[in-house]
């Protein structure tokens, strides 16, 4: 699954619910039925072919009073929850009204249905700490401005109604990929890494009306989970339009948001955090869907020298130790472990979903594989020349003359390693690593004491780890940690368990990055313009504010019911009135000419069910309806989203290719 570029050819079905590229409609056979999202098939030759050129009209509404039409967007108007019964009112119409009331002494107009804003949105612990941090660094800002003017603080223009929000907090199982597990599972590589991703955005209320404007999406490997991920953080994505105002405090306030993040996470008892630096490639979209055209996609050097700043700010409010790359912790002084002398493999990288390093080990190993496969049929050609395995020659390079070329070196050094190494070197900057506890609160975690309780000395020594406390500062000044978010005497109190205590909160419309993107794809939810984003963020808003807790006891019945209905025979062993009704919801999914993609209610709802059924469904021949193909259209995703990374990898080795021709022209 991919995205169709603009102006593209496409083929779909009769319903437009279904798409091909070009490329996977040569692929699809003449005389084999082609399956439909819906559980339909249709033939190759009645799929119609189209030109992605058309720009959807936008949806109107009219006033019930004066009967003007105005744009649903403009309106602020949710014509997916309102009927078209529901009652409207244009801006004119309501000042007027406003205006006709409060000179009769009426009062003014009711303002009790209003939607429901950010600041409504539950807090949890994390967003409350980042959102406190945050407030706490803009006033030092202010402060700042102030005296920068001569003026008091009271004069300074702020950044006001902003919200900091979790909005999807969920635990899953991050199964490694299939060359790294067949190449190193003998090892006791774990075949899945426990993980909770989280998505944290950020709103502002923009002339009365909540925008959003920053998504962050990140991996945290909790204690439970083993080596070489536990107890690390991974920021994936993130991304943000130009909205926030004033725009003087965009950089601050992005920043700081991170920096909190890592304060919190420190406190829980991770010690490290790991950022790859990639802007997204041309056509490529990481979170918001239509960016302003004005807004500037930042480079390869910018967006490093700006999470630079980042970890530099951080590590001046002591909320990291120190700064290095993943290419100075793993490949210096020729990959060895200073602490035990052994030479680190694959196997002891940390492997993060959607990371750079899992889509280049797979592409290595899978090379590797070819140029053997290559060699051995070479070898099966010519005859020996001399009586050697040559399998058994030491890999490496000798260290010396030509008449005194002494010993080999890189000798055992693992194949993909060395790959790693000539890729990494020249990309140092770009995979960024911030140790946010001591070295003696890892070795303690590694050996398997109680750090339950821990308190960390932030004045600790550094040992020697490949570690350069000034690597990332490309200023080169020395940073003074700041003594206002430390305990006294100079201690982070640490509770070293990694437990989560915020709730889990599943939406399945943001749980990763890519399904908010589709989410916003599919409704035409933009954020190129003011006006749209104001109506994304309303309609998403919208879609938050629904009653979590009896949702969540409403889907565990349901869900026990599905199951039920689709294992029970019915009457007259059976006689549940709610078995029977969902068994006729089974033949109305299986019938309906409407379909969940076009609106049909009824085969939304119990889709939604049956995929959250699916999701935790083991069974390789499930009775429930559509299980098997749902799991199947689960699959599709993940292959898109690893796609998506493998592009975002590529382009990454793209721009180290074009470095290399600049260097050498």
């Amino acid at each position: 699954m991919q995205k169709i570029r603009r102006a593209a050819t496409y083929y779909t079905d009769r319903f437009k619910q279904n798409q091909w590229c070009e490329r996977c409609f040569n692929h699809l056979k003449e005389g084999t039925p082609v399956q439909l999202d819906d559980g339909r098939e249709t033939k190759k030759s009645l799929l119609r072919k189209l030109k992605n050129d058309s720009t959807p009209e936008e949806a109107w509404v009219q006033c019930d009073q004066c009967h003007d039409w105005n744009h649903q967007i403009c309106a602020l108007f949710n014509g997916s929850q309102n009927s078209k019964s529901a009652a409207y009112t244009c801006p004119k119409c309501y000042l007027k009204d406003h205006v006709n009331n409060a000179a009769k002494g009426a009062g003014t107009l009711l303002t009790n249905t209003a939607v429901k804003g950010a600041i409504e949105l539950p807090h949890c612990n994390l967003s409350r700490s980042i959102e406190d941090g945050l407030l706490r660094t803009l006033s030092k800002a202010y402060e700042k401005v102030a005296e920068a003017r001569g003026s008091t603080v009271a004069q300074v223009e702020k950044a006001e109604g902003l919200s900091v929000r979790v909005v999807s907090s969920l635990e899953k199982k991050h199964k490694v990929r299939e060359e790294m597990l067949a190449r190193y599972s003998k090892k006791g590589y774990p075949a899945e890494f426990k993980v909770t991703t989280k998505c944290i955005v950020l709103f502002q209320k923009i002339h009365g009306v909540d925008v959003l404007l920053f998504g962050m999406y990140v991996y945290e490997y909790g204690d439970e989970c083993p080596a070489p991920n536990r107890r690390r953080v991974y920021i994936s994505y993130l991304d943000s339009v130009r909205y926030l105002e004033p725009s003087s405090y965009r950089t601050i306030t992005y920043q700081s948001v991170i920096a909190e993040y890592l304060r919190f996470v420190k406190l829980r008892g991770f010690h490290t955090a790991h950022i790859w630096s990639c802007p997204p490639a041309k056509g490529d979209e990481y979170i918001f869907h239509c960016h302003p055209s004005n807004q500037l996609t930042p480079n390869d050097d910018l967006l490093c020298a700006w999470y630079v700043d980042t970890l530099m700010k951080a590590k001046d409010d002591g909320i990291v130790l120190e700064t290095r790359t993943l290419y100075d912790e793993y490949f210096k002084n020729n990959a060895v472990n200073p602490d035990t002398g052994d030479m680190y493999d694959p196997s002891n990288l940390p492997y993060f979903d959607g990371d750079y390093i899992p889509g280049e080990i797979e592409k290595i190993i899978k090379g590797l594989k070819e140029e053997d496969s290559k060699r051995d049929d070479t070898k099966l050609k010519q005859a020996p020349i001399v009586n050697r395995d040559s399998t058994q020659r030491a890999e490496g390079k000798r260290r010396g003359t030509r008449s005194n070329p002494g010993e080999l070196v890189n000798q055992a050094r693992d194949k993909v390693m060395n790959r790693l190494d000539l890729i990494l070197s020249r990309m140092k900057k770009n995979f960024m690593v911030a140790q946010l506890l001591s070295d003696e609160f890892i070795h303690a975690v590694e050996k398997g004491d109680d750090v339950s309780s821990w308190t960390d000395s932030r004045s600790s020594k550094q040992s020697e780890k490949g570690k350069n406390p000034n690597l990332l500062n490309q200023e080169g000044k020395k940073l003074t940690t700041s003594p206002d978010n430390v305990a006294p005497g100079g201690n982070w109190k640490v509770v070293g368990d990694t437990k989560d205590h915020d709730p889990i909160m599943e939406q399945d419309c943001i749980d990763t990055r890519l399904q908010f993107l589709n989410y916003c794809q599919r409704n035409n939810y933009q954020f190129d313009e003011l006006r749209r984003a104001k109506h994304t963020t309303i309609m998403f808003l919208s879609y938050l504010h629904n009653p979590r807790a009896e949702q969540e006891q409403l889907i565990k019945d349901h869900l026990n019911i599905i199951t039920h209905a689709a294992m029970c025979a019915g009457p007259p062993g059976c006689l549940s009135s709610n078995c029977q009704r969902m068994k006729q919801l089974f033949g109305h999914i299986k019938n309906c000419d409407v379909t969940y993609k076009r609106g049909c209610k009824v085969c939304i709802r119990l889709f939604i069910l049956l995929t959250k059924h699916s999701r935790d469904c083991n069974s390789q021949k499930c009775p429930v309806p559509y299980c098997d193909r749902i799991k199947e259209r689960t699959r599709l995703l993940l292959k898109q989203q690893q796609a998506m990374d493998d592009r975002r990898r590529n382009a990454q080795n793209d721009r180290l290719k074009m470095e290399i021709s600049h260097e050498t022209s």
